[in-house]
């Protein structure tokens, strides 16, 4: 199943709107770990289960406009940045519909007729309805940035959505009824559009588009459960977890399906475990401070003994050894 990337500061934003990122995750069935990435990738599914929890917890009819218009929501991700350092509001667009695959699930189609600008909301699969909170945020996040680097009040000369939504305060944020269709549609003035962005910086541009797709390229490398597991291990084991039901459960996976998930990866759980303790052993035998027990405990080791029969199997030699060879 194809995933896409998503920023790993929705946490942040998350938190800075008064949200448990937490209870987000519990609500939308996602791992704990989901947000320890830098870069997380999920499935449409997963993000839109993602975007349907934060609604549930927000209880707001403007969170929608309110999360897209914190602080800095320009710097959220490199895309977005990239595209807020456009000529005007029409290569904004354009180039927020080039990237978008690496903020989130959906696609931007541009169409442009006389004098006006539309763009249509798609999913990647038919399987998949776009949340009307989604739609919401999307529309009130172009309007936002756009405004924002024109220091100009645009808004749209129509909205049309798959649902219906008379709230009055919708009404007077977008400045038009949201209009029954069976497509999602938001439709720019070109003059609105051709104002000039005070943020324009094409040295920033340059600079960031080669790595922009390059990460375009990489998304359909998905990241593996045995990195999961690593990284959980590392936190995990210095806490004397060692089981691989206690990784499981950070993981937010069941025992059997991550048992499942490394053997389609040529992988055990025994593997990786083994992995990670030979990889930190070698790094903490070069802190003088440390001693065996104190490095037999970090990695969750019952006996010291254990440790160090273990490390000898790993290396052929010694800890002793091995810390003297490298000191």
């Amino acid at each position: 199943m194809e995933k896409f990337m998503i920023d790993g500061q929705y946490e942040k934003l998350l938190v800075a709107n008064q949200l448990d990122p937490k209870k987000v995750l519990q609500i939308a069935k996602l791992p704990r770990d989901t947000f320890a990435h830098q870069h997380l990738k999920l499935t449409e599914q997963e993000y839109f289960a993602l975007i349907n929890a934060i609604e549930t917890l927000a209880n707001d009819p403007l969170f929608a406009t309110k999360l897209v218009a914190s602080d800095d929501i320009e710097t959220f991700s490199p895309p977005i940045f990239a595209a807020y350092c456009s000529k005007n509001g029409y290569q904004f667009l354009k180039r927020l519909a080039q990237y978008k695959k690496l903020i989130g699930p959906v696609i931007y189609e541009l169409t442009s007729q006389q004098d006006v600008v539309t763009v249509t909301l798609t999913t990647f699969s038919a399987k998949e309805i776009l949340p009307p909170f989604f739609v919401k945020s999307e529309f009130a996040f172009m309007m936002h940035l756009i405004s924002s680097a024109t220091n100009q009040k645009i808004k749209p000369v129509k909205i049309t959505a798959t649902f219906q939504d008379d709230s009055v305060a919708l009404i007077e944020y977008y400045g038009v009824h949201f209009e029954f269709a069976s497509s999602n549609t938001i439709t720019f003035k070109l003059t609105d559009l051709l104002f000039p962005f005070t943020t324009e910086n094409t040295s920033m541009l340059e600079y960031l588009e080669p790595e922009l797709k390059k990460k375009l390229a990489e998304l359909a490398v998905d990241e593996s459960y045995a990195k999961r597991v690593r990284t959980a291990l590392v936190e995990l084991l210095p806490r004397g977890k060692a089981a691989i039901g206690a990784i499981a459960q950070s993981l937010g996976v069941s025992k059997r399906t991550l048992q499942r998930k490394l053997k389609s990866e040529n992988t055990s759980f025994q593997q990786q475990l083994t992995a990670t303790r030979e990889m930190l052993a070698k790094n903490y035998l070069l802190n003088d401070t440390l001693t065996p027990d104190d490095i037999a405990f970090l990695l969750a080791y019952q006996e010291t003994n254990s440790f160090l029969r273990a490390f000898n199997a790993w290396t052929g030699m010694s800890a002793q050894k091995y810390r003297q060879e490298k000191s």
